[in-house]
């Protein structure tokens, strides 16, 4: 009889869920289980959707400062005292119950602290008996990712900087495994051509390429002033721009474009990006988890824009510290360094030689042989 695997996620930002998905289909396509993928918040309470909602009203409308002064609030023992208060408050209820007892899983993997917790109070009141897999979603781990460990079997991080850290604050190293944030290998197993991607989207093949990850919360439109700013330089290169599912930010990138006649700007939508990824020279973005992941296995310097504070803040660190890019803080300041970077190509030599030295990433296939490693150690 095969096992049960749950993948659990909330979507308080795009990178939990996109994660979760990556993971979904790696399992399905090599593993030999049962899979199933949740979100916490289609059975949460009126106080769980309304939590999302201001998570989506404070990305949008970009109160990063204020968001980050929460996050970094939050992040002490005192502050994660009442977490499972909290969780419970937000979204245990009998239907939610009645979706994880009836899914019955032998392991939980979670990509948001909300799903592994809610899993480890069903665990202590005996409706669940699963074991628990955290993938650490972030460059960096908060107070709510490493309050429940004991009742934890398992973390994912993203590098031995984050599993450091967390042995400091006391988390036993021996569940802490630095496998890399999981990566869609089979993507970038079957990219088209560099030529046939530069004829795809009618790019000039003699110029640089910037990749512009425009997109993120619904409706916003904080990348907007970057990218004219970007524009009105006027240099000599191609710019995608990725609005994602953001109609709002398409339309109004889109129309700008036509308005001042702009010819080396191509305006997309929600594509697969993995193709673009391999004709870039560079990528610009704000520093979610998902995306850096992306753009360091695949070798890509990134010229960061603010994101949501919060964990995003130090997913920049990162990449910083590591020298695989830079951040920028302001329109003017993102157009300023993408100029040196078209008059000086040593910045870009000296940033991919830097992200080059990565290590492959395997975090799929690493966490489908653990699952299958605590499986059995179970059995046992």
């Amino acid at each position: 009889m095969k096992k049960k695997i749950l993948i659990i996620y909330a979507p308080y930002g795009s990178g939990h869920k996109s994660i979760a998905d990556k993971i979904d289909n790696y399992f399905k396509e090599n593993g030999n289980f049962e899979v199933e993928v949740l979100d916490v918040a289609k059975y949460s309470n009126i106080l769980g959707k309304f939590s999302i909602k201001m998570f989506d009203i404070f990305i949008k409308h970009s109160f990063h400062k204020t968001f980050s002064f929460i996050y970094d609030l939050a992040d002490n023992k005192l502050a994660s005292l009442s977490q499972m208060k909290l969780v419970k408050k937000l979204f245990d209820n009998k239907k939610l119950r009645n979706e994880i007892v009836k899914i019955n899983p032998d392991l939980t993997i979670s990509t948001h602290f909300f799903g592994g917790n809610i899993i480890s109070y069903y665990n202590k009141i005996g409706l669940t008996n699963s074991l628990i897999m955290t993938v650490i979603t972030d460059y960096v781990s908060h107070s709510y990712w490493r309050k429940d460990h004991k009742s934890q079997d398992a973390f994912i991080v993203a590098n031995e900087i984050v599993k450091n850290e967390m042995v400091k604050k006391g988390i036993n190293p021996e569940k802490i495994y630095s496998f890399g944030l999981p990566f869609d290998r089979k993507q970038v197993e079957n990219l088209a051509s560099k030529e046939e991607t530069y004829f795809k989207y009618g790019l000039d093949q003699s110029k640089k390429t910037y990749l512009f990850f425009g997109g993120g919360a619904m409706g916003s439109l904080a990348s907007f002033d970057y990218l004219k700013a970007l524009i009105k330089q006027d240099l000599p290169i191609n710019i995608i721009f990725i609005s994602g599912k953001n109609q709002k930010l398409e339309e109004k990138a889109r129309n700008y474009c036509l308005k001042k006649k702009i010819n080396n700007v191509k305006i997309l939508g929600f594509v697969n990006v993995y193709n673009l990824l391999n004709i870039s020279n560079i990528v610009i973005s704000k520093p979610g988890g998902a995306t850096l992941t992306e753009c360091i296995d695949m070798k890509v310097p990134l010229i960061l824009i603010p994101g949501n504070g919060g964990p995003e803040k130090y997913n920049a660190k990162f990449i910083t510290k590591k020298k695989y890019g830079c951040k920028v803080i302001s329109p003017w300041g993102l157009a300023r360094v993408v100029k040196k970077t078209v008059k000086n190509e040593k910045i870009i030599q000296k940033w991919h030689e830097n992200i080059s030295k990565h290590d492959k990433n395997e975090s799929t296939k690493k966490i489908l042989e653990l699952t299958e490693k605590l499986l059995n150690n179970r059995k046992m």
